[in-house]
């Protein structure tokens, strides 16, 4: 991470708070504390901000691109689940105007999007982000820009996390097989579960698991992020 004093190129600013924050009975804030140090460890040459926590229960930094800041948004929201603590995450695409700079003096239209998307719109259920907000339990991301549109962004968010949510265990486990043993054959999947008709099987619930549709989302998402961030790139040189 680079400090300046100039316009950085575009990026994007994760803006989070936890949800019912006054009634989780754990010190979350601990919680929020490792995280960011995780994600600043694991994702730290894609940083322009660290990520670090703000009034005790938000969680914010800033993502050099666009791709990769979606990426983290899904580990931040997988990483916290695990400890039954869940988001209202804004994400927003723009501009930083100096990296040399931490979550709490920062500014430029990235901070002010990502910010705007989830106090704005997530917190005060706006109309536009109605259609995406799901329960309690569960965390809600919304992608927002004033430069350009943005609902696809959301569109496309919403149907990938419904459909992994919707996944039953098993469907789950054979997915994350798949994902972590890209090298191995359906039918060696399938022994190392344990099942009788390995290949069958594990190709009828990744067909249940919509596996196949949540990779072609996933890939037309980031398609749209790389494409949105060439424009914003060019509109600024």
């Amino acid at each position: 991470m680079k400090g300046d004093d100039k316009m950085s190129n575009s990026c994007i600013c994760i803006a989070c708070d936890v949800k019912s924050s006054r009634k989780i009975d754990k010190d979350f804030v601990s919680i929020l504390i490792q995280c960011a140090k995780d994600m600043n460890t694991d994702y730290q040459s894609d940083l322009l901000i660290p990520f670090d926590v703000r009034n005790g229960d938000e969680l914010i930094g800033v993502v050099r691109d666009f791709s990769k800041g979606y990426a983290i948004t899904r580990r931040l929201k997988d990483v916290l689940a695990e400890k039954e603590i869940f988001l209202y995450i804004g994400v927003g695409l723009g501009q930083l105007e100096s990296t040399n700079a931490t979550i709490h003096t920062m500014n430029g239209s990235a901070v002010i999007n990502a910010l705007e998307a989830r106090d704005r719109f997530l917190k005060k259920n706006h109309t536009e982000a109605r259609a995406w907000l799901v329960d309690e339990k569960r965390s809600n991301t919304f992608f927002y820009s004033k430069e350009y549109p943005y609902q696809a962004l959301n569109a496309l968010n919403y149907s990938i996390e419904d459909k992994i949510q919707h996944r039953s265990g098993k469907q789950q486990e054979v997915v994350r097989m798949v994902n972590e043993q890209p090298n191995l054959t359906y039918e060696q999947i399938g022994i190392k579960m344990g099942y009788k008709s390995p290949k069958s099987t594990v190709s009828y619930l990744l067909r249940r698991a919509d596996h196949h549709t949540v990779q072609a989302l996933n890939d037309s998402l980031i398609e749209l992020l790389e494409e949105l961030q060439n424009w914003f790139n060019k509109e600024g040189s």
